[in-house]
């Protein structure tokens, strides 16, 4: 689908998925005007096609309502000049001596309840904290990019279990989180593969803001928000069910090829997330985030609907 024909498609659906879709998103069209020098028309025609249409430009800008959440799309964009960054060297992905998690046992600190350990990782205590509990999967290849469905099981698994043993060490650290930022321009400061979880006393704020939406949309609605959320993508093509699992096309990314994921049971998650790597890697894709916001680690009144909600967001190549 191209976004430029979103107003189009909207237009077309249904009356109950139209209006669905009006209740929670807003889709404004805007027309942007420019002049243009003349020495600078050459260049225009040759980067954009023609001239016509960067004169007269259709932005086409989409609000989630009920989470705030705002994207602004212009296809000329992507048209524009980009500087390009160095090459990298294929040697940052080879096991390297002066790197800690290549020797995690060793070179990183382990929780006070100890070390999780399976195939393809193992558990570290992060050196400097966001949270009182917080640790690392350290993954067993140094290259992030060895990634496929086995991997991917054993990582979150891990990760799994490490929330486990954080809840029996401390029954108030019900509030769990992970996050995989996948080479630097995801932000992350080692090449070594690995996740990060903490787990709160307290709900991170991000996710109780959604939390706190989505108990919102439903009392007035008397409706489930991510329920529709995903039909309404789903109407548009933008979404698709495999298994337990919803899989979207998210209509106000922060960044390109945001694919928002979500179920209320976590298993099979490795499947579908590699599924969506694999997809990414055609694309060329190979610095991405990725977070998974969890229910509560125990009964917690009121987050009983709240479900296993990953967000993966494409943040280019190396």
């Amino acid at each position: 689908m191209k976004v430029s024909m979103l107003a189009k498609l909207v237009e077309s659906l249904p009356p109950e998925d139209r209006r669905l879709f009006r209740r929670i998103f807003r889709l404004e069209v805007a027309v942007g005007r420019l002049k243009l020098p003349k020495p600078l028309e050459g260049w225009v025609r040759e980067r954009f096609g023609s001239l016509g249409r960067v004169q007269r430009q259709r932005i086409v800008k989409v609000v989630n309502k009920v989470t705030f959440e705002g994207a602004f799309f212009n296809e000329l964009r992507s048209l524009r000049p980009v500087e390009a960054g160095k090459p990298v060297s294929k040697e940052v992905f080879m096991e390297r001596e002066d790197c800690a998690f290549c020797r995690p046992l060793e070179m990183t600190p382990e929780d006070v309840f100890g070390r999780v350990k399976g195939p393809y990782c193992v558990s570290a205590s992060n050196i400097a904290k966001y949270d009182r509990w917080h640790g690392i999967i350290v993954f067993s290849e140094h290259n992030p990019l060895r990634l496929g469905e086995k991997r991917l099981e054993a990582w979150l698994n891990q990760a799994f279990q490490w929330f486990k043993r954080v809840a029996k060490a401390d029954g108030r650290a019900v509030y769990p989180f992970l996050l995989w930022n996948c080479l630097w321009r995801s932000g992350a400061s080692m090449v070594h593969g690995h996740m990060q979880m903490v787990a709160g006393r307290t709900p991170y704020p991000k996710v109780e803001a959604l939390w706190r939406q989505a108990k919102r949309y439903e009392a007035r609605y008397k409706s489930n928000y991510f329920e529709d959320l995903y039909q309404v993508h789903r109407s548009l093509g933008l979404g698709f069910q495999h298994k337990a699992f919803r899989v979207l096309a998210y209509l106000t990314p922060v960044k390109e090829r945001e694919v928002f994921i979500y179920s209320w049971k976590p298993k099979g998650l490795a499947r579908v997330l590699n599924k969506v790597l694999q997809v990414y890697g055609k694309l060329g894709v190979e610095s991405f985030n990725f977070s998974l916001a969890l229910p509560p680690l125990r009964r917690v009144k009121g987050w009983e609907e709240f479900p296993y909600l990953a967000r993966l967001v494409d943040r280019g190549k190396l």
